[in-house]
């Protein structure tokens, strides 16, 4: 049972690693709700996998660490039970992000125990485990395992479409007050005929953006077309010319903006 003694005070604290090994430090694709809920049935099979992998002695075990103890064969129980709530209350009126939460948070726990003891049997099962862990972190906007204070929240495809439409519209709107704002600045003039084009680009790849996620398809591209977009406007506004009135329009209507931002970690 020497595995069992090695690196035990580490167990039961926090994990403090930003990735893993074999993963890319590359965004991953935003996935839809509907691969979120498949992922959830996923996980559910993989742990079932490394729970079956396990030698009985371990899984009898009591790990012993400065923040308590850990009983294994409960431990795996209970995770089992946090990934079933995670599949059956995730919809797309709810996006489930306190399930998610759990289930990342305890999975933190033993992913760290099976780093510091890569000869138990059943590691090899854990690591697949851990690679779906990894997507369904990234579709909650962090990476797995879990860091101190962890911010676990998913824009459903309903709330982010809504945004997309609402930039679109809030693009149009703002392109009317930068024309009338900046009408006798004629500094500014070629920088706001610019930008115009780029309020033009911000409605259109909106548009696409919202079509995209409604039809269950990737949306990557637009959601980096909108961004692009957006810093090119903001180049624009940052000119000491520009009339605070139509800064302010601006920051008022960054709402859906952000919730793009944030859902495909832009």
């Amino acid at each position: 049972m020497s595995w069992l003694k090695r690196t035990l005070g580490c167990v039961m604290v926090a994990v403090c690693m930003v990735g893993f090994a074999g993963l890319s430090a590359d965004p991953i694709a935003r996935m839809s709700d509907k691969q979120v809920k498949e992922l959830a049935k996923t996980l559910a099979k993989q742990e079932k996998a490394v729970e079956k992998a396990l030698p009985s002695k371990f899984k009898n075990s009591v790990l012993r660490g400065p923040s308590g103890e850990l009983m294994v064969k409960n431990y795996f129980s209970d995770l089992a039970d946090a990934i079933d709530h995670l599949h059956e209350r995730f919809t797309g009126q709810y996006s489930a992000s306190a399930e998610a939460t759990e289930v990342l948070t305890r999975s933190s726990v033993m992913h760290q125990y099976f780093l510091s003891n890569p000869d138990v049997k059943g590691v090899n099962e854990w690591d697949v485990y851990a690679g779906s862990l990894q997507l369904l972190a990234s579709a909650y906007g962090e990476e797995f395992p879990l860091g101190d204070n962890p911010a676990v929240r998913r824009i459903g495809d309903k709330e982010l479409a809504d945004a997309a439409n609402d930039a679109a519209d809030f693009a149009k709107k703002f392109d009317s007050v930068l024309s009338k704002g900046t009408k006798k600045v004629s500094e500014l003039k070629g920088d706001v005929k610019d930008a115009r084009e780029e309020l033009k680009g911000l409605s259109a790849a909106s548009k696409s953006l919202a079509s995209n996620i409604k039809k269950g398809r990737p949306a990557t591209a637009e959601a980096k077309q909108v961004m692009l977009a957006v810093e090119a406007i903001e180049d624009v506004l940052d000119n000491e010319a520009m009339p605070e009135d139509v800064v302010a329009a601006w920051d008022a209507g960054q709402t859906p903006i952000n919730k793009i931002e944030q859902a495909f970690a832009l």
